[in-house]
């Protein structure tokens, strides 16, 4: 990632903010784009010793606006295209009609904290957004967790980028640690979500296959029989 960072700084001299929106912008859409690097680039040149090339508040707000639009056309595609075909019956890309059930449980559950903090691991933010839309999360909740998450999102990586950037490579393997610790926590839920609702159908089942034991007057029959 270092190369990346080093790449990003060349394309902000040769374009300056339209390289941070875009890169930020498309990553959230769901493209393998290394955004949050793009952000940490763009604060590392806001610093002075980055040489002050980018104003820090402009970063921010451009990181905050493209975060929001990108996650809400992730969502919209998710919507739009994975759902329907899911529910059609027809699987999308790695997802089946089964998986779409229990990402609507989890989503109804554990929605807006997911939203809020999976723009902060690499590998969820990019298809965080696209999952909320797939799973039928309502748009409102889905808006304000996602605004939420891009304001923190937004300050913290370009405050980290403007502070640290000089020291890139400590400052990648100290955000791989923490991306992993949420990322854990996310698949934790997501297992024990799996357990309770397969537990849950289950149970289902044994009610189904047992039915309910009555006499010839139509009342259930009690233990021990009738005195």
């Amino acid at each position: 990632m270092e190369e990346f960072f080093n790449l990003f700084q060349d394309w902000y001299a040769a374009f300056g903010y339209p390289v941070l929106f875009f890169g930020v912008l498309l990553e959230n859409a769901g493209l393998p784009v290394p955004g949050e690097t793009a952000v940490l680039a763009a604060g590392f040149l806001a610093s002075p010793v980055g040489g002050g090339s980018l104003d820090i508040w402009l970063v921010m707000l451009l990181t905050f606006i493209a975060a929001v639009l990108g996650d809400n056309l992730g969502f919209w595609l998710g919507r739009r295209y994975a759902r329907g075909r899911l529910q059609q019956g027809k699987r999308f890309l790695f997802l089946t009609p089964r998986s779409l059930l229990m990402a609507e449980g989890y989503f109804e559950r554990y929605g807006l904290w997911t939203i809020f903090f999976a723009r902060f691991v690499t590998g969820i933010r990019v298809v965080g957004a696209m999952a909320a839309g797939t799973a039928g999360m309502k748009w409102p909740r889905f808006l304000v967790a996602n605004a939420g998450g891009a304001v923190a999102w937004a300050v913290t990586m370009t405050l980290l980028g403007y502070f640290f950037g000089h020291s890139f490579h400590l400052l990648h393997k100290w955000l791989g640690g923490g991306s992993l610790i949420i990322l854990a926590v996310v698949v934790v839920l997501g297992v024990a979500l799996y357990i309770r609702h397969h537990l849950k159908k289950r149970a289902e089942a044994n009610r189904i296959m047992v039915p309910e034991v009555k006499n010839t007057n139509g009342e259930r029959a009690e233990d021990g029989g009738a005195e």
